[in-house]
């Protein structure tokens, strides 16, 4: 490897994190105050590019890439990436019912007696914060009294009275660096606690759970070698050769050419427009402080990079595999534009594209006979 640059951060995801999931959370991306014009000169741009940060709705971030650089790209090179779409069914986002997922949660179904109902609010309060602490965090669904449908126990637009409870604990966090596998003996303790609760605050119920306890025990023992194993994260660095970094307006249109999006995060993305799997199928970073593309500093001619990390989560992305060819393509017409070498990762391990190949197409092979096809619900779940 060159020895000025080397490989940064190999398999790291960095500001552009795959755990995030704009579809359930407000997207946002980071932006820097001006007092003056958009044609403000270098003089007048602040030295340290991470000061007066603030957050912003990406509707404005896009509006303030559009006033500072041209929208308008240099050739079209969308053929590179293709119209791909990935055969896997997106998730339903206008579904009526929502229930825990038995793959990826340990679930307390909680069946009340005939005819009871109880509030909401007043049931989850006894499910707080504190019982969280003491037993591990859980999710909270309820049937509806007026609907009969399954839902999310409290929510904006959540059910005003209930008749059915469940509590869903989740196996494995594998984003979660201080989640802690359960034992069996945990995991009794949890339906003691439910069934503690629900004889107080609900009346005689009955309690049943998707896996015994020794058996929930054993299965979150597995997933969590899953994680350890699956959860990798492919990387394609293009690096710069030495003493020619890229420069920030190049870098701009070359990503524009390609029809990759600047935005989340202000990094760019290939964007995933059918909702099933993550809401990209990449994401390009850098490790050059400080690690994304703030527009004001491309206008201002003052970002030069000496790298671009194409990047993607192998158990979160539909059909992977196609996806690092594809990806690969994009690194190809990037270096053929700004120059520089290509490096391909595999976690930790530096390998050629072929191997690199082989390796996500036999993750994504054991996942599927696993149960947690690549970029499924289930495995955005559990990874």
């Amino acid at each position: 490897l060159d020895p000025a640059y080397g490989l940064p951060y190999s398999g790291r995801v960095g500001v552009c994190s795959m755990r995030i999931n704009i579809t359930t959370v407000a997207v946002v991306s980071l932006a820097i105050l001006f007092s003056a014009g958009c044609n403000s000169e270098r003089e007048n741009m602040p030295e340290d590019p991470l000061k007066n940060l603030y957050l912003s709705p990406s509707s404005e971030s896009q509006a303030r890439a559009e006033r500072l650089l041209p929208s308008k790209r240099s050739e079209d090179a969308s053929f590179v990436l293709g119209d791909w779409k990935p055969d896997l069914p997106a998730e339903d986002d206008d579904r009526e019912e929502y229930l825990p997922e038995p793959a990826v949660e340990w679930v307390i179904d909680v069946e009340f007696p005939t005819g009871t109902t109880v509030n909401a609010r007043e049931l989850s309060s006894h499910l707080d914060k504190s019982f969280c602490d003491k037993f591990g965090p859980c999710s909270l669904y309820g049937k509806d009294a007026s609907s009969g449908f399954w839902t999310f126990l409290v929510s904006a637009d959540g059910p005003e009275n209930v008749t059915g409870l469940k509590v869903a604990y989740d196996y494995e966090r594998s984003w979660d660096s201080d989640f802690a596998t359960a034992s069996k003996a945990e995991f009794e303790a949890r339906l003691d606690a439910v069934k503690a609760i629900a004889a107080k605050h609900i009346g005689d119920c009955k309690l049943t759970t998707s896996k015994s306890s020794a058996e929930a025990a054993r299965y979150a023992h597995t997933l969590s070698g899953m994680s350890e194993k699956y959860d990798q994260t492919v990387a394609i660095y293009l690096v710069a050769d030495q003493n020619k970094p890229f420069p920030g307006k190049e870098i701009w249109d070359v990503m524009m050419c390609l029809g990759l999006q600047w935005g989340d995060m202000d990094c760019f993305h290939w964007n995933n427009p059918d909702g099933a799997g993550d809401d990209y199928f990449f994401s390009v970073e850098t490790s050059t402080p400080p690690g994304y593309f703030l527009p004001e500093q491309v206008a201002a001619g003052q970002l030069e990079t000496r790298d671009l990390i194409f990047l993607f989560s192998v158990p979160r992305t539909c059909r992977p595999a196609e996806v690092a060819k594809r990806m690969d393509k994009a690194v190809q017409y990037c270096q053929k534009r700004l120059g520089g070498s290509i490096h391909y990762t595999f976690g930790e391990d530096e390998l050629t594209i072929r191997a690199l190949i082989e390796r996500v197409s036999q993750i994504e092979a054991e996942l599927k006979e696993l149960g947690f096809e690549p970029g499924s619900g289930t495995a955005l779940q559990l990874f």
